[in-house]
């Protein structure tokens, strides 16, 4: 859930924080108001290419940052994606005058591509006659599992399936290590192989 948007330098808006409480928001006002502009911003939270021309003063960056309440479902995404999981967590992106962006997680710089996973797991955004999200199997079971009432069963699959991954990590570097310990063990082996076949116990000084 969106608990909280910051938009700083951005197309009209110098500085805004909208705090979000639980259960509907309404966000109204007269054409021009800036509502859209909102919008703009938050696709920017979702990955969205970033533009220099919404910087409104090039002296500075512009910065649109989104926290949101997540559940420990995530948590497998986070894991794989080396991130710091935080049930308040916080996307951030920066657009420089050069026209860069930046892209974070809770502080962790993410590539665009990680910035759009996670942000499609966490919103929705809908606009007139876009229906193209219910023909993706992934909402599709999303409906699925809804109806029948499936979330304690997903969770637990998913918390069962972050422990195989810590496992498998693990067994991982277990195998490294007996790999470079075998290295070593064989070549001290050639050593003394080579030691022995030198006979220097017949050698007379």
């Amino acid at each position: 859930m969106l608990s909280r948007i910051y938009i700083q330098n951005f197309a009209l808006i110098d500085q805004l924080e909208i705090n979000f409480k639980k259960g509907l928001q309404v966000i109204t006002g007269e054409t021009g108001a800036g509502k859209s502009i909102i919008l703009g911003a938050l696709r920017l939270i979702l990955g969205e290419r970033a533009d220099s021309k919404s910087i409104s003063d090039f002296s500075t960056k512009s910065v649109v940052e989104a926290e949101f309440k997540i559940s420990e479902s995530l948590k497998i995404f986070f894991e794989e994606n080396d991130l710091d999981f935080e049930e308040d967590t916080i996307i951030r992106r920066e657009i420089l005058p050069s026209g860069k962006s930046r892209a974070f997680v809770n502080d962790v710089p993410v590539t665009l591509d990680v910035l759009k996973e996670l942000s499609e797991r966490l919103t929705d955004i809908h606009s007139q006659f876009e229906t193209s999200n219910l023909f993706t199997q992934e909402y599709q079971f999303k409906i699925i599992d809804g109806l029948s009432e499936n979330k304690t069963i997903i969770e637990n699959y998913q918390q069962e399936f972050l422990e195989f991954q810590s496992l498998k990590n693990q067994l991982k570097k277990l195998q490294t290590q007996l790999s470079e310990s075998t290295k070593e063990s064989d070549y001290k082996l050639f050593l003394l192989n080579e030691l022995e076949d030198l006979k220097l116990d017949d050698l007379n000084f």
